[in-house]
């Protein structure tokens, strides 16, 4: 279970990466349509190697994974805050997830199916440990999983 302050710290590293995250996953959107998959999973994969941000995203990925109040900030991150802010960061008003999903022409459910094989990555190599996973190269993930992401969210 999750204390208060753990959730509250939580929140505040998850929202920083979400605004992180926006402003970088615009930078990919307006690149080649067909480089977006591979610079989405290169640029989540950057975050959680990078020293500065990992030990924070290692804390609020493992409060979201010990209770309700825990998980409420990671689920806001992937309901709302994330597509809202990737609106502001393309220059529009802030978005809903069904509208970003619009603007790439896909459904909403490949979004969180693709955050999905990150996030489950993220778990396996850098809470688990889990190997070969744990200590494959980033260009070896981005190898493995660019197709899985395109699939989703550029069809």
């Amino acid at each position: 279970m999750s204390t208060a302050t753990e959730v509250e710290e939580a929140s505040a590293i998850i929202t920083a990466y979400g605004q992180a995250f926006a402003k970088a996953g615009a930078a990919a959107y307006h690149g080649p349509r067909e480089k977006l998959a591979e610079n989405i999973v290169r640029l989540t994969l950057e975050f959680f190697e990078d020293p500065e941000w990992q030990p924070q995203l290692l804390q609020a990925l493992r409060t979201a994974t010990t209770g309700k109040e825990g998980a409420e900030p990671m689920r806001n991150l992937f309901s709302a805050q994330v597509f809202a802010q990737a609106g502001t960061a393309l220059n529009e008003d802030p978005l809903s997830i069904d509208e970003l999903a619009g603007k790439l022409s896909i459904k909403a459910i490949h979004i969180n199916a693709s955050a999905a094989q990150l996030w489950g990555v993220f778990l396996m190599r850098y809470v688990l440990g889990v190997e070969p996973i744990a200590s494959a190269s980033v260009d070896e993930i981005v190898e493995l999983l660019a197709p899985t992401v395109e699939r989703y969210i550029v069809g």
